[in-house]
């Protein structure tokens, strides 16, 4: 394959555990594939997956996903690369190597696998740190320090760096005969683009093409996040398409998503460099078919990737009311006002920094909050979510539980029964404790001078 002029690419689905369509897996093998991928991490679902290890989607989701894709990738003797787990820290690798581990003998397969593992020793950062390397945050929030710091390290609770394509490249270098690849935290365009880049394609356009086929159908119309897109890369295009016959890629929908999740619509920053898609052409070719050219690849002075890191917060206790009488509605903007200042006059003694409270207001201002257009008259039914932090679960639920009864209870002008305000659903109601609270700590980028440095890789074999 060294001097390939097609690479025959498939991504499975939009997030590993979303669902792969088996019909779609199975008649994309038909095109001769010469490899299967999917990404399966991210920070969408906050934090709290990385602190904890627990993983973002549900265990029996994630063994049917990978069981297809080991499975059909076994089928048509070729690799699979894969990132898992949600936030891709050490123990949603372990966790899929050990679902892995549970196919392979419920189906007779011998796996050689590489795994690259992303969870970032704080004692070689600290290092860095003190050598004074500077790793500057990527978001202008204040809560991360400008410039990343001893004291935000220590306190964090686990720290990942996103794998790039070149560590994935030099596994495929080094052990061409691999099954597949697990990573934990990844760049998803760096799946996609890792097997062009180890065949010599160029990268501005191995990236794009990662970029449009990172999730699936969802560069296709109507879009799917448990469907997968067929990718055709060639040495000076590229084109796309799905196997499912009831969708097709258009100029629109393909340019849409490879304008996605990206501050600037024609720039990205990637380890090493900027994709610019700002000169792309999207041709349709086929009436399902488009075709990809143009994009450029600005080469940075030097290579960084991204650090995630959390800590800690707390524990979180919640409760959830609704409310139909129209009187309290009414009112409630200066009822919810009345149970902050009876919150904290209860629980002065703790001091205000010792916990966090907020009540949302679904169905008036839950989502945008004080930036909530005005649209006039007054909603017929609300919900309000209760929400409480503090440093252990028993003060949480403490103050969740007053809070609840205080609303249940609180008169109002114009009130008609004391029976109680509130219709709370679920019993226990007045709190429902949910368990450890995380932050993002860290959001930052850090330079390296050889792209694997803070990656530890291994080939595990499985059920030899």
């Amino acid at each position: 394959m060294e001097n390939v002029q097609e690479l025959r690419i498939y991504s499975a689905t939009s997030f590993l555990g979303h669902g792969v369509d088996a019909v779609s897996l199975q008649k994309a093998l038909e095109y001769g594939l010469h490899v299967i991928v999917a990404q399966g991490t991210t920070t969408d679902a906050g934090p709290y997956y990385l602190g904890s290890g627990k993983p973002v989607m549900a265990r029996q989701a994630l063994q049917r996903d990978l069981e297809l894709i080991v499975g059909a990738a076994r089928q048509a003797k070729i690799p699979f690369i894969c990132s898992v787990g949600g936030a891709g820290a050490n123990p949603h690798v372990e966790l899929a190597l050990e679902l892995l581990e549970e196919s392979a003998r419920l189906h007779g397969w011998s796996l050689t696998i590489g795994v690259v593992w992303s969870d970032v020793d704080q004692g070689w950062l600290l290092e860095r740190l003190q050598a004074g390397v500077e790793m500057p945050r990527l978001v202008p929030v204040d809560r991360f320090p400008e410039r990343l710091d001893a004291g935000t390290v220590k306190a964090s609770t686990r720290i990942v760096a996103q794998v790039g394509p070149e560590v994935l490249v030099r596994l495929l270098e080094e052990h061409p005969n691999l099954d597949g690849i697990i990573t934990g935290r990844a760049l998803d365009i760096g799946l996609y683009a890792a097997l062009p880049l180890r065949y010599g394609f160029p990268r501005a356009l191995s990236m794009h093409f990662g970029k449009v086929m990172e999730d699936g159908a969802l560069a296709a119309d109507p879009g799917s996040g448990n469907d997968g897109l067929l990718g055709f890369l060639r040495r000076d295009h590229f084109e796309v398409v799905p196997v499912n016959e009831a969708r097709r890629c258009t100029p629109a929908s393909v340019a849409l998503h490879a304008f996605y999740e990206r501050p600037d619509p024609t720039r990205e920053a990637n380890p090493g460099g900027v994709l610019d898609v700002s000169s792309a052409r999207y041709e349709q070719v086929t009436d399902r078919r488009v075709r990809v050219a143009g994009a450029r690849w600005i080469e940075a002075d030097e290579y960084r990737v991204k650090l995630e890191g959390v800590r800690r917060v707390g524990f979180r206790s919640i409760s959830i009311a609704g409310v139909r009488d129209p009187r309290f509605i009414a009112a409630s903007e200066q009822i919810v006002r009345d149970c902050y200042d009876a919150v904290r006059e209860y629980f002065a003694f703790l001091g205000e920094q010792a916990y966090h409270f907020s009540i949302r207001t679904y169905g008036r201002n839950g989502v945008l909050g004080p930036s909530e257009p005005v649209t006039g008259g007054e909603p017929h039914e609300i919900c309000l979510l209760l929400d409480a932090v503090s440093s252990d679960q028993e003060r949480a639920d403490s103050i969740c539980s007053f809070a609840s009864s205080f609303l249940a209870h609180h008169g109002f002008p114009g009130r008609l029964s004391t029976a109680g305000n509130l219709a709370i659903p679920f019993s226990p109601g007045r709190a429902i404790p949910v368990g450890e609270v995380y932050q993002f700590s860290i959001w930052h980028a850090l330079p390296l001078e050889d792209p694997g440095e803070p990656f530890q890789t291994e080939i595990r074999v499985i059920n030899r």
